[in-house]
């Protein structure tokens, strides 16, 4: 079996609503719809758990980290 080939990544159900999730927590990502130019990411993990209840606390703590990452990796790619 060749190891370029066996699928590394974990968390198939964060991947599968990864695209929704960044649509639904974008007010809360984006500082300029936060309060005194702050974003309310504090906010993303209780969003995301409110909208996925079947994602573990451990998938929702992932999500929420790579919601943040994508947001910031796509604000800055301009």
């Amino acid at each position: 079996m060749d190891v370029r080939t066996v699928e590394q990544r974990h968390y198939h159900r964060v991947r599968a609503v990864f695209e929704e999730a960044l649509e639904l927590c974008r007010p809360l990502l984006d500082p300029r719809q936060g309060i005194a130019g702050q974003a309310l990411t504090h906010h993303v993990p209780l969003r995301v758990k409110e909208h996925f209840p079947d994602l573990t606390q451990e998938e929702v703590l992932v999500l929420s980290i790579a919601l943040r990452a994508a947001w910031t990796r796509r604000r800055s790619a301009g």
